[in-house]
């Protein structure tokens, strides 16, 4: 008798099953990176041509601009200190120099009794500003506590800020 094929056997044989095909093996991928090089290097090239020399056509006008009010002044300047001068020594800047120092005199106590007055609050200021912000502090981390504990304890945090609320320090 023939050979009979066995269970699970076929008649067709079939050839050895390969992998697919790898597209990232199989091809190399060197030219279209060349590309893509040359084409960010082109695109580099622009902008910097563009940025330096395409977008600002007023540096040229900027440069001139300079050069010529540089030349304008330098033309004045022996000039600048006579007319400051002159107008200070001309009798309407007298009157109001005269003018300007009469009404601070004026006002100069009312101006001390005020400055007395601010330095009176910045004394109390100064007395409790440390004790506040000690205390305020305080307060944060007990909050703080009171958010991140579960239970038991929340309880004991929350009668922690109570007495701290009602607790006056002076010092």
């Amino acid at each position: 008798m023939a050979d009979a094929p066995g269970p699970g056997e076929s008649l067709i044989k079939k050839a050895p099953e390969l992998p697919a095909q790898d597209p990232i093996a199989s091809r190399s991928s060197s030219g279209w990176m060349l590309l893509s090089a040359l084409l960010l290097t082109a695109t580099l090239a622009w902008a910097l041509w563009d940025e330096a020399f395409g977008q600002r056509p007023w540096k040229g006008m900027q440069k001139e601009f300079v050069a010529r009010y540089t030349r304008y002044l330098d033309s004045i300047k022996n000039d600048a200190g006579k007319s400051e001068k002159e107008i200070r020594e001309s009798p309407e800047y007298q009157q109001l120099e005269e003018d300007e120092k009469a009404a601070r005199e004026a006002v100069q106590p009312e101006i001390q009794e005020i400055d007395s007055k601010v330095a009176v609050a910045q004394r109390k200021l100064d007395a409790i500003t440390d004790t506040f912000q000690n205390q305020r502090g305080r307060l944060t981390v007990i909050n703080y506590n009171i958010e991140t504990t579960d239970g038991k304890a929340k309880e004991g945090w929350r009668k922690e800020a109570e007495k701290k609320r009602a607790e006056q320090e002076w010092k």
